[in-house]
């Protein structure tokens, strides 16, 4: 009944439905000629889209129902579009009805029925709910109906000339061919809107950037490092005054589409040596993330022991990262989850990592034999975040109680807290073993968890439920508290 009717709407417009194929396909490219990978370009009037490869190639297909006129013979002009009006010259009173519907000759809605004077007579479409899409109008005056294609004004004026087919087939106004837009997007430049003549052509496009800003280009250090993870760990510095301070370890693979995770570490006793704990960093790199650990390689001196001076450094790390993700000038464009981003850190480094709990932009801190002094509620108040504890029972700094005071205090309030401290372990634990030992494979298996939604063996599953060997090992204390 559905399929009888609109075939009944359609034959009395004066249209007819076929398939239409639709193969859009080009290249997307900056000012320089230089591919665009991981742009997305939209047909949005059907809804399709495809992301360029790293090439700057895309391609859309799909395949379309189209109305067409029926074939009409030439007369004079009564009814036609100007600047999204529909013009309607009466010779004498007549009731003039008009009904809005889309290409698949569904009604939209009847917008006007009333009786109208001798004279022009104007209905703005541009008004109705529906004028962002393309849409079919039928007029009827009396008992002769006109049927009409309309398309959107584009940068203020009409897409294309609407034609205008009378119940008896006659020819009211010439029609163009179809018009649509891609729409093309790609971080760090400016969105573009491309008007097309067919669905079914080659449409290479050039984007602009959002800033002309040029980028300091990272310098490889001379460090030997690797971890038991799939990728292969590349350690730099860069010169920029976000990041001059630090060290990074880095998957070597980069390019749109690989979306590491951000992860910020803090050295023990705020060392600014930031190769204090590179078999650790090497091995978390190794797995995926993008790692920033302060102190420069083989710096010299510390930060001072306090937030004012420790939550400067963090922040910026975190600040150059996301930058550098959206800059087309970087070689780290689109390469990191800037949604995703960790913070922890060894004892002083610890304070480092604290620093980041308030920020919105971190999505989970953690500390490694570390915590503070004293009831700190303007802390634990600030945590918006999971947050993981790890330390050793033989520590003599006090780092333990510490830790488990900042676990009692982070619990009540409702947010994931994870306590885990070995029973045979002093300061720093074994993270200077072979990958960092059993304090950074919890780190990285916390890490897989909450910034790469690891619920596995490698993830969750290594501290949480039987594939956790910490929770029925004696030698290690247990604690957590609003896990999912």
């Amino acid at each position: 009944m559905r399929k009888t009717t609109i075939l009944y709407l359609i034959l009395l417009m004066g249209f007819s439905l076929s398939a239409q194929s639709i193969a859009l396909s080009g290249k997307v490219t900056n000012q320089s000629g230089k591919a665009i990978g991981g742009a997305i370009v939209t047909l949005k009037s059907k809804k399709l889209a495809d992301t360029t490869d790293a090439t700057g190639a895309y391609s859309i297909t799909g395949s379309i129902t189209s109305v067409h006129p029926a074939p009409i013979l030439s007369g004079a002009e009564a009814v036609y579009m100007k600047n999204g009006n529909v013009v309607v010259n009466l010779a004498k009173p007549d009731r003039v009805r008009v009904e809005l519907f889309d290409f698949q000759g569904n009604l939209l809605g009847a917008a006007f029925d009333k009786l109208v004077a001798a004279g022009s007579f104007r209905f703005d479409v541009m008004q109705r709910p529906f004028a962002t899409n393309m849409m079919m109008i039928r007029v009827s005056i009396g008992q002769q109906t006109y049927s009409l294609r309309y398309l959107p004004l584009l940068k203020g004026r009409q897409a294309t000339t609407s034609s205008v087919v009378s119940s008896s087939g006659m020819v009211l106004a010439k029609m163009e061919a179809t018009v649509d837009t891609l729409q093309v997007t790609a971080l760090g430049y400016k969105t573009q809107m491309v008007q097309i003549s067919s669905y079914t052509e080659t449409v290479n496009i050039t984007l602009e950037m959002e800033s002309t800003e040029q980028c300091n280009p990272s310098k490889a250090v001379n460090l030997n490092v690797s971890g038991n993870g799939p990728h292969k760990v590349v350690v730099e510095t860069n010169s920029d005054p976000g990041i001059r301070e630090g060290t990074i370890y880095r998957p070597e693979d980069l390019g749109p589409g690989k979306k590491y995770p951000i992860f910020i570490w803090g050295e023990g006793a705020c060392s600014l040596d930031g190769k204090s704990n590179s078999a650790a960093m090497a091995q978390i790199a190794s797995h995926g993330y993008f790692v920033i650990a302060d102190g420069t390689p083989g710096g010299s001196g510390s930060r001072p022991m306090n937030m004012a001076d420790l939550v400067k450094p963090a922040l910026a790390y975190i600040t150059w990262a996301i930058a550098q993700n959206r800059k087309p000038c970087s070689a780290y464009y689109q390469s990191l989850d800037t949604s995703k981003v960790g913070a922890n850190g060894f004892s002083c480094g610890g304070l480092l990592s604290q620093a980041t709990a308030a920020d919105p932009r971190t999505t989970t801190w953690g500390l490694n034999s570390s915590g503070s002094f004293g009831n700190n509620p303007s802390l634990w108040n600030s945590v918006h975040t999971p947050v993981l504890i790890v330390e050793g029972h033989k520590d003599n700094t006090g780092a333990y109680t510490n830790g488990l005071r900042d676990f009692n205090g982070i619990a009540p309030l409702g947010w994931p807290v994870y306590f885990i401290s070995n029973k045979n372990m002093g300061h720093g634990g074994d993270l200077w073993a072979a990958y960092g030992g059993d304090f950074n494979k919890i780190n990285l298996a916390w890490l897989n968890w909450w910034l790469k939604g690891d619920t596995g063996a490698t993830g969750k599953g290594v501290l949480v439920g039987p594939g956790c060997k910490y929770c029925t090992d004696s030698n290690w204390e247990v604690k957590s508290a609003n896990l999912p």
